[in-house]
């Protein structure tokens, strides 16, 4: 299964206090730690609790402002989301990580504008440290406004910056829907080749391979989707072509 892009926030997330220098400050670190570990068991309510106080102990600890945007966003709670990431901005206006957050939460809304905005805001910062997953959400928006020239661009950067497969994958599609073919098969063999075991991976190749007209490499993908996550979604699709491909086959065999 490869890691969502939510995940690694979440991980981005626990790795970004920082120590304070005030007696204040140091508390609300320290509560905002607490809180961090209840995010991680999503239990919101009080991973919450322990983000108040540390605003309430240090109303300037940007992190703590930024949690809790990440609970409501987790909690789908959008507008309260969007109160708190900005919150942290004011305090913070190069703060990457927060106008990255902000941005999704336009994107779950299909605020497309709003969203590409807080992306470039989220990359004016040569200091952030995980720009390839503001691009794989630039990606994301183009992808749904069916602008693949731009989608495939934006995933590129963002493989440029780390050669994983959720970016690999993502890639993959682009170029398939753009009618790339040919390229997306070789991405998505790249992808093959560092998660062997990855359901999606192979089950995108396949459809790849197919619509390059090889149905035997297609069919050799869809079988091994079925043998590595039985089951998966991805294999419940994947045994719908293998049916197909051989009936098609048996067919052709008996019209000779």
């Amino acid at each position: 299964m490869m890691r969502t892009i939510a995940v690694i926030l979440l991980l981005v997330l626990a790795g970004c206090a920082t120590t304070g220098t005030s007696d204040n400050s140091k508390m609300a670190e320290g509560y905002y730690n607490r809180g961090i570990n209840h995010l991680q068991t999503k239990d919101f309510e009080k991973a919450m609790v322990e983000f108040q106080r540390s605003i309430n102990t240090d109303p300037k600890y940007k992190m703590s402002y930024y949690a809790m945007g990440m609970v409501y966003d987790m909690m789908g709670k959008f507008s309260d989301a969007e109160k708190y990431y900005k919150e942290a901005i004011d305090i913070d206006a190069e703060f990457s990580d927060a106008y990255n957050s902000l941005g999704t939460i336009y994107m779950k809304q299909k605020k497309w504008k709003e969203a590409l905005k807080a992306f470039q805001k989220t990359l004016q910062n040569k200091m952030y440290s995980t720009p390839n997953i503001t691009y794989v959400n630039i990606g994301d928006v183009y992808l749904n406004l069916e602008d693949y020239p731009k989608a495939i661009e934006a995933y590129r950067e963002a493989k440029r910056y780390a050669n994983q497969d959720y970016i690999i994958y993502r890639l993959g599609m682009a170029l398939s829907r753009a009618g790339r073919t040919k390229e997306a098969i070789t991405e998505l063999q790249e992808g093959v080749a560092l998660t062997p075991k990855n359901p999606d991976m192979r089950l995108a190749l396949g459809l790849a391979l197919l619509k390059d007209g090889n149905k035997s490499a297609a069919n050799s993908e869809f079988k091994k989707v079925v043998e590595y996550a039985p089951q998966s979604d991805a294999a419940k699709t994947a045994r719908d072509y293998i049916l197909t491909l051989e009936t098609d086959a048996v067919r052709k065999q008996k019209t000779r």
